[in-house]
């Protein structure tokens, strides 16, 4: 048996944020159509690291894989393992954290797609990591994004963010000195922070917003405020069962009562076209936990584009 062992600049190579909306959309609607799973992740803490796994099965694709990665005081490491259907054995690693920044912006691009007002052209961000990065890349293949502000605490770090989404985006970004200017001037917003507390004042959301969030995956963390939950219309997740466990985003509101899990509905539903956006001036909301279904739908693309392109190396195991 040998496993084709995929890079980090392997997958860059071979995947960009068309592919990864596509085949992550279309995991989705196989999660609506039951033919897909995914595992919520486990995560179990050593005395000086943590290990995450996820884990995901779409039966109309005959894909089966994982993901683990540790966290640590020094960052994290990805890894995707991705199994041949047929004999179960174990077909391809890749190193995943560009593979886990593509898949996570895909879904808020999916999500964008499907519940942002079709005329939505104002793109707001708040945070400057690898994550916004992405996002505002999937924002862009969903929607005519014409104006663009961001919003970091670090001033020389949110300039230097601004110009390289100029960059990648081709079009001008505006630095600004608040996340109120921000949320008050977006028409899609989208909130990817490390931050255990609200970002942004629900007050400052216009009419008709669209908002992502996919900063936290704790429990104990939330980037968004009662007043968003008081304002939100409608709320989508990608799954109901981790977030659970981890939407620290959804803890207060379900504790004030402004939130019932009822009325949280899969971005699944969305995808299937089940769910649908209320009306023009609803405030909608896509709370992103991460599942590891993306990770082996957009992995099983890269190893297929691997071998066709001779891309790899193989590990004897």
């Amino acid at each position: 048996m040998s496993v084709l062992f995929l890079t980090e600049q392997d997958v860059r190579e071979l995947l960009n944020i068309e592919d990864a909306m596509r085949v992550v959309e279309q995991a989705f609607l196989h999660l609506a159509d039951g033919s897909a799973s995914n595992m919520s992740r486990q995560r179990i803490r050593g005395e000086r690291t943590m290990l995450h796994i996820l884990a995901g099965a779409d039966r109309a694709e005959s894909q089966l894989g994982w993901k683990i990665y540790t966290t640590t005081r020094q960052g994290a490491r990805f890894l995707v393992g991705l199994y041949n259907e047929e004999t179960g054995t174990l077909a391809g690693l890749l190193e995943a954290d560009f593979l886990g920044q593509l898949r996570t912006a895909a879904a808020s691009g999916i999500a964008t797609k499907f519940l942002a007002r079709p005329d939505a052209s104002r793109l707001g961000i708040i945070g400057t990591g690898l994550q916004a990065r992405t996002q505002a890349w999937a924002i862009q293949v969903a929607r005519d994004v014409r104006q663009v502000r961001v919003y970091g605490r670090d001033q020389p770090r949110r300039t230097a963010f601004a110009r390289q989404l100029e960059i990648d985006l081709g079009l001008p970004v505006l630095a600004c000195d608040s996340a109120s200017d921000v949320v008050a001037n977006s028409d899609i917003l989208v909130t990817a922070t490390t931050s255990q507390s609200p970002v942004f004042s629900g007050t400052d959301l216009q009419p008709g917003t669209h908002l992502c969030a996919i900063g936290s995956n704790f429990i104990r963390k939330s980037e968004l405020d009662l007043e968003t939950f008081r304002r939100v219309q409608l709320v989508c997740c990608d799954s109901r069962e981790q977030c659970q466990r981890e939407a620290g985003d959804f803890q207060a509101p379900l504790h004030e009562g402004l939130l019932d899990w009822e009325n949280i509905h899969e971005l699944a539903a969305v995808v299937a076209g089940k769910i649908q956006r209320p009306h023009p001036n609803a405030i909608t909301l896509f709370k992103s936990v991460g599942l590891g279904l993306q990770d082996v739908a957009l992995g099983t693309l890269a190893l297929a584009r691997a071998h066709e392109a001779g891309r790899g190396q193989t590990l004897p195991i």
